[in-house]
């Protein structure tokens, strides 16, 4: 197992390209599986690209288990990475796929380490089976357990589920996560799927046009947000963001007021929708729309006295057009000030 940490590393892909990676600081500890989630060009494929040396930093540094590899070419560091497609070799069945990196480099013991690994990925019925006899997720299968058959210091996944059905997604993310935990191996997972990177990391990294915006348990950047981009990237629905003003202690939401910490001016208050208790009294909204959502709706309503447009968790649908109110605990809120920065 390997730590890597990055030092003020920033990364542009040419001299007249803006920068992709801005002055990014972070540390992965041994053992740990890191999740690194945003939006579409923000950089976090870079992000893992660095880690695996097929970038080079233009200033900073990237240390693995405290030492200098910023400049150390790929095939010198002790990474294995998946991809969004498996890659594989389309005349190798599966244990040639698995064994490729192996003979390379002449190691000893192949087919053993080859049936360990498939076994741990659960495809040890498949190894003489050629990529276009397999399933997308048996190739995926195979993808991974050609990575860890190297037992690497470090695992490198750039968003390996994002071509596969969405139950096949449900069922993988559980089978990776479980493979992380027996192997021990440090892990980076790049994705865009906010829901796969709260039930699978230990901490997730939140990055926006190169930077990241926060670092933390899945608990605490769902939970307290560091800024209202977090707050509105992490959840589905987000939390519902509402600009209001606060003044003697309590601070106006929809014309109901709450008790708040807050001094007088105005602000930005954030609630998750789960936390909405319907048909108590509270603040009104007029339902604009209403997702199925199997055992729950989601209501999306405008606030009625002003605030713009909010969702909210229901046992049941309610007809469009229709009223009702909602209560909150002055616990669900959190705070920010008009720049969008959380508020302690």
């Amino acid at each position: 197992m390997s730590s890597i940490r990055y030092e003020d590393v920033s990364f542009r892909y040419s001299k007249k390209a803006p920068l992709t990676i801005e002055n990014l600081s972070l540390e992965v500890e041994e053992g740990e599986f890191l999740a690194v989630v945003g939006s579409s060009g923000c950089g976090k494929s870079t992000f893992l690209r660095l880690a695996a040396g097929l970038e080079k930093p233009e200033s900073g540094t990237i240390y693995f288990d405290g030492k200098d590899f910023s400049r150390v070419p790929t095939q010198k560091r002790d990474v294995s990475m998946v991809f969004q497609s498996p890659c594989l070799y389309p005349h190798l069945d599966a244990a040639g796929n698995i064994a490729i990196a192996l003979k390379i480099a002449k190691e000893k013991g192949i087919e053993q380490r080859v049936r360990q690994a498939a076994k741990m990925c659960g495809i040890e019925g498949l190894l003489s089976r050629l990529p276009s006899e397999m399933s997308g997720g048996q190739r995926q299968r195979v993808a991974i357990a050609r990575a860890i058959v190297r037992r690497p210091g470090l695992f490198l996944m750039d968003e390996p589920l994002s071509s596969l059905d969405s139950n096949l997604r449900f069922q993988m993310r559980r089978e990776i996560k479980e493979l992380q935990r027996r192997i021990g191996t440090t892990s980076i997972y790049v994705t865009h799927d906010q829901a796969e990177a709260l039930t699978m990391a230990d901490r997730i990294a939140v990055m926006r046009e190169g930077k990241i915006e926060q670092v933390g348990t899945p608990e605490e950047v769902y939970s307290n947000p560091a800024n209202t981009f977090v707050a509105s990237f992490m959840g589905q629905p987000p939390m519902n963001l509402v600009e209001g003003e606060a003044f003697d202690g309590r601070f106006l939401l929809g014309g109901f007021s709450f008790p708040s910490p807050l001094p007088s001016g105005k602000f930005i208050a954030g609630f998750r929708p789960e936390n909405a208790k319907v048909e108590e009294p509270g603040p009104q909204i007029k339902v604009l729309g209403s997702e199925n959502m199997g055992k729950e709706f989601w209501l999306r309503g405008s606030l009625i006295g002003g605030g713009g447009e909010v969702f909210i968790l229901s046992p049941r649908p309610y007809p469009l057009g229709s009223q009702l109110s909602f209560s909150l605990s002055s616990e669900s809120f959190r705070y920010f000030n008009p720049s969008g920065l959380k508020l302690s």
